[in-house]
């Protein structure tokens, strides 16, 4: 998969996995501002919330990659098991 290429669900549901503590501030790193009141899991949850991103930014990996490094110092993601899963080299991840 090309990082400049809009993410698959299953892409999303696997990233969803590698998002914990401050998960609740994605919408704030990925500029949503629509509140969402899904009840589930956390994964469950984030997933929605980048399906969401999805759908009303249409946007890249690349852009997905980006907002989660910036928001590094209020959400812990698994970068490791991000460049496990798709394969990405540890430069492209710390965009």
């Amino acid at each position: 998969m090309s990082i400049n290429t809009i993410p698959t669900d299953k892409e999303i549901a696997n990233i969803s996995a590698c998002i914990s503590e401050g998960w609740e501030l994605l919408p704030v790193y990925l500029s949503i501002n629509e509140q969402m009141d899904v009840d589930g899991s956390r994964v469950y949850k984030i997933f929605h919330i980048l399906r969401l991103w999805k759908r009303q930014k249409n946007e890249t990996m690349k852009l997905l990659l980006k907002a989660l490094q910036e928001a590094e110092y209020t959400m812990v993601v698994d970068r490791e098991l991000l460049r496990k899963m798709f394969g990405y080299e540890k430069e492209v991840l710390s965009l």
